[in-house]
């Protein structure tokens, strides 16, 4: 067998290289959950923007101890609501409600904006068909902000 020249041995893993590249590049980045203290905060800010000022409708027992903790209060009749399963976010949306979420997994069953922690950084991801579904307009700005999923 004869020894393989160099160029052919470049040439060989620069066109392994490319393709290794472009998978690694469509890789999704990876996402975290945001804190439930660092979403209440979040959720106050929104919760204003949406005309629901100082008020969100919420289950999970760990954020409504956050909400009231930031003084917001906890309110069925919300226009906003936090969703941390998927039954909690069909049931707001449902109902109207602006459905905040711990993840972008939850669009899939209605959820409009989701908080996550991407490469260590806060992101703010929503949904358009999700967001007009709830009859909620927000501000242009927010938007402009945010990704759209």
């Amino acid at each position: 067998m004869t020894p393989k020249s160099p160029l052919f041995q470049r040439g060989f893993s620069r066109a392994l290289g490319v393709p290794v590249l472009v998978a690694l590049a469509a890789l999704p980045l990876a996402a975290e959950e945001v804190s439930v203290q660092e979403a209440a905060k979040y959720l106050l800010i929104l919760a204003a923007s949406a005309g629901s000022e100082g008020r969100v409708a919420c289950k999970e027992l760990d954020m409504v101890f956050q909400l009231k903790k930031q003084e917001i209060s906890v309110d069925a009749k919300a226009n906003v609501a936090w969703a941390f399963t998927p039954a909690q976010t069909k049931f707001y949306l449902g109902e109207r409600k602006l459905v905040v979420c711990s993840s972008r997994k939850l669009f899939a069953d209605g959820g409009a904006i989701a908080f996550e922690r991407v490469n260590g950084r806060l992101t703010v991801f929503y949904h358009p068909a999700n967001l007009e579904k709830s009859g909620i307009h927000l501000p242009e700005s927010f938007l402009r902000a945010a990704v759209k999923a």
